[in-house]
């Protein structure tokens, strides 16, 4: 039986004015400061994830890391072990971990130079009652490929996730019932499509986009209904031009579900959703994601390690 992952968990942000950009989080975006070591901020949503964000300064934005959730060491090391049978060869070897990163885990290159994370035992919070307008988590996050074959073989068969749909342009794949926790590009190189955040309801999605206003930042695209995952949009750009979105109401799905091709999701002509009240992505959130590669190092998790 195929070990996987349990969840997306976290994502590890590199900024230029990491200031600037915990400030936009916390105040205008709704996350919550849980705490800073050795320079880095860490911020959570009103889920039980001891956080779902972490920023840190460097000389140019970029991403460190990906971080996903096991259930137990057993699974760390079975998925360890599938990732290697895969032919991953930049990885560590499963070690303890300290707090708040959990108590177990590795770091690993994907076949794009992506710097990956599985992790264990991490000391969660007790409350994780929705909050109006918070975000509860980290909904998916969508990155572009140079190889999307590679590194989708690698996501099925190493680290268990399962195709949920195809479209012309992007492929949705799931670890939990989620519609998709990851969505790979088939273009655009490896860089960022995007990062988004799950908030209660279509109401708060909504309140965001006012929020997003009065913050200087408009609409980029939506408000919309995407296709694959039913869940309603918003998209903005943040602080030196990160690509994020509001979302809600993602599809919730069993192995019953039957995954669809490209030729089932069409769309009238000017239309890229099921509303079809905004036409097309803003130009400057799809170039705003190639400023976003990740890190040549930082696979490694030296940081976390007891």
């Amino acid at each position: 039986m195929t070990a996987r992952v349990r969840a997306l968990r976290s994502v590890e942000l590199a900024c230029t004015d990491a200031k600037a950009m915990t400030r936009f989080f916390t105040e205008a975006w709704k996350l919550l400061p849980v705490g800073e070591e050795s320079g880095v901020a860490y911020l959570r949503g009103s889920g039980v994830f001891h956080h779902i964000l972490s920023i840190r300064q460097t000389p140019r934005t970029a991403l460190i890391r990906v971080v996903f959730d096991a259930a137990d060491r057993a699974t760390v090391d079975a998925l360890h072990t599938q990732l290697i049978a895969h032919g991953i060869k930049t990885i560590e070897r499963p070690a303890p971990l300290k707090q708040p990163h959990g108590d177990y885990g590795f770091g690993y290159k994907d076949p794009e130079g992506r710097n990956m994370a599985v992790v264990c035992g991490v000391k969660d919070h007790a409350d994780g009652a929705d909050q109006p307008d918070r975000p509860r988590k980290i909904s998916h996050i969508n990155l572009n490929n140079g190889d999307p074959e590679a590194t989708f073989a690698v996501l099925r068969d190493g680290l268990g996730f399962r195709l949920t749909d195809t479209t012309k342009k992007m492929r949705f794949l799931s670890c939990n019932a989620d519609h998709h926790s990851v969505v790979l590009g088939f273009s655009g190189g490896t860089t960022l499509n995007h990062i988004a955040f799950e908030l209660p309801d279509f109401d708060a999605v909504m309140r965001g986009a006012g929020r997003m206003r009065d913050d200087g930042r408009p609409i980029e695209w939506g408000p919309g209904r995407h296709g694959p995952g039913n869940n309603v949009f918003c998209y903005f750009l943040g602080p030196e031009d990160l690509p994020v979105e509001y979302t809600a109401e993602m599809q919730q799905i069993d192995d019953s579900y039957r995954p669809r091709t490209p030729e089932e999701w069409t769309w009238p002509a000017g239309r890229l959703d099921h509303w079809g009240i905004s036409a097309k992505p803003s130009d400057r959130i799809e170039k705003a994601g190639e400023n976003y590669r990740f890190t040549a190092d930082g696979w490694k998790l030296d940081e976390w390690k007891k």
